[in-house]
């Protein structure tokens, strides 16, 4: 697993030819790139603001998304997240949107130090809870993070097989087959994240401060966001986290744990070939996953 290559190079020269051109009053300090996300290239904007552009196509759904609802969402969330103050226009210059959001200042989670994240479980927990409510009909879907684990089977075994040694193949299959056991979200698809791991988690210290990149926004199963703590927190801070969640039935809890190892065997994979930080991140999930399963037994 590899991360995707831009189709359209975004220079700094770009950014402020594109912000001059649509949005002339907020052209004022320097622009600065920051590391990139798996959709997005980012652009400090003087101190308050950041650009968002697409890397490829297959993002422009995803900012548009984001354009559209973290507007109407964000005022009930309890953390800062980023909405858009602005939205770029497709032109000569660049042919598709973007946005232009208030900068969350902070470290991502993962720079941020195992212990420290820890202090988060609470505030992550009681985050997602606030996000996740029934979905308008008119809400986005998303091809992997609606999609029931199921649909994902062939491509988990495959990365399981990836990573040799890595991981306790007998024990993370088992997690795997009672999560498929545990059925599909029965309830009303809920508002999700979609993709909650801690490089998407913003912290001053050891305080969460924010969420970021709401690209996978979309009608789901809470499970799906539920997993990002396993990546995020030492084992000895899931409880934590889940409590300050709420209730969560043992069909969701199950569904929680196959998530969890799913995203652990991609970002291991990640981990090897692109992103160094990624890859104790998914060890970590799979370990924590594999431990929590067992007090289910």
């Amino acid at each position: 697993m590899r991360w995707p290559d831009a189709e359209i190079e975004v220079s700094a020269d770009l950014v402020k030819e594109l912000v001059r051109d649509q949005h002339s009053d907020l052209v004022f300090g320097d622009v600065r790139e920051m590391a990139p996300g798996f959709d997005n290239t980012i652009w400090r904007l003087g101190d308050d603001l950041v650009v968002r552009l697409p890397r490829r196509q297959v993002a422009v759904p995803l900012i548009e998304s984001e354009q559209r609802w973290l507007p109407e969402l964000a005022p009930r969330l309890p953390l800062a997240v980023p909405t858009p103050v602005r939205v770029g226009r497709p032109s000569e210059r660049f042919p598709w949107p973007w946005t232009i959001a208030r900068w969350i200042e902070g470290t991502p989670g993962n720079a941020v130090d195992p212990s420290s994240r820890g202090h988060a479980a609470t505030p992550l927990g009681e985050f997602l809870r606030s996000l996740h409510c029934d979905a308008p009909a008119e809400a986005p879907t998303n091809e992997f993070r609606s999609a029931p684990l199921s649909r994902h089977d062939a491509g988990f075994r495959g990365r399981l097989e990836e990573t040799g040694r890595a991981v306790d193949e007998e024990s993370a299959l088992r997690i795997w087959r009672a999560a498929l056991e545990a059925g599909t979200w029965e309830g009303a698809p809920q508002w999700i994240h979609g993709d909650p791991h801690p490089a998407n988690l913003i912290f001053n210290g050891d305080v969460l401060v924010g969420v970021i990149d709401f690209g996978d926004l979309c009608a789901g199963d809470p499970a799906t966001d539920l997993a990002g703590g396993f990546l995020a927190f030492p084992f000895e801070s899931i409880d934590e986290y889940l409590t300050a969640y709420g209730a969560i039935d043992d069909a969701t809890l199950r569904r929680t744990l196959g998530w969890a190892v799913h995203f652990g065997l991609m970002f291991i994979l990640l981990g090897a070939s692109d992103e160094p930080t990624y890859g104790p991140l998914g060890l970590g999930a799979v370990e924590n996953a594999i431990a929590f399963a067992r007090t289910l037994e």
